[in-house]
């Protein structure tokens, strides 16, 4: 297996020139530095880092306010806060088989969840709010006889399940602040 060196570099001209040209529309990456109208370059992870995450309850909320602390929170480490996300879901379950006996051989989980961001300052200011609930879902099997693997199957699914609620919930906070950022620069 012999790789054509010209093949790739022509590869990488093109990625570069369609990242050029997305740039010139416009496009501007999500974590890419933030230029306020005096020159200044604010940093989109330390505004993330800013974000405390509200409490959240039971074991499915606990494991999304840790992903969402990794995501924000742990980004760069000591800052100080100035903002407060408050996240909201709903979990939902549905038997999607059954045996002959009539019990279920797999479930499907289904999270729709939604957040808010507001300042710490007093009187609290509302940044942002999610427009449309993110919905979610996946689904694992429960094994015949084999307890201990129905339940490693059910966490599993419910830590991809709050992961990707936080990955998505990150995003769009990441944008949030980030055309809040962009509007205090131009305004």
């Amino acid at each position: 297996m012999s790789r054509d060196v010209s093949s790739i570099s022509w590869s990488r001209r093109g990625l570069l020139g369609g990242l050029f040209g997305l740039s010139a529309c416009g496009f501007r990456p999500l974590y890419g530095p933030i230029t306020a109208a005096d020159g200044s370059e604010a940093d989109l992870e330390a505004e993330l880092a800013a974000v405390r995450i509200g409490p959240l309850y039971e074991r499915t909320g606990q494991l999304l306010r840790r992903s969402l602390q990794r995501r924000m929170e742990e980004s760069v480490p000591g800052t100080p806060a100035r903002y407060l996300l408050n996240v909201s879901f709903d979990l939902g379950a549905e038997v999607l088989g059954y045996r002959q006996d009539g019990t279920p051989t797999r479930i499907r989980f289904t999270v729709t969840g939604s957040w808010n961001l507001n300042t710490l300052a007093v009187p609290s200011q509302r940044l942002a709010a999610s427009g449309i609930p993110y919905r979610t879902l996946d689904s694992f099997n429960i094994p015949d006889l084999q307890f201990f693997s129905a339940d490693t199957s059910r966490d599993a699914a419910l830590v991809r399940l709050m992961d990707d609620l936080s990955d998505e919930v990150a995003r769009q906070v990441a944008m949030a602040l980030r055309r809040q950022k962009e509007q205090q620069a131009t305004g």
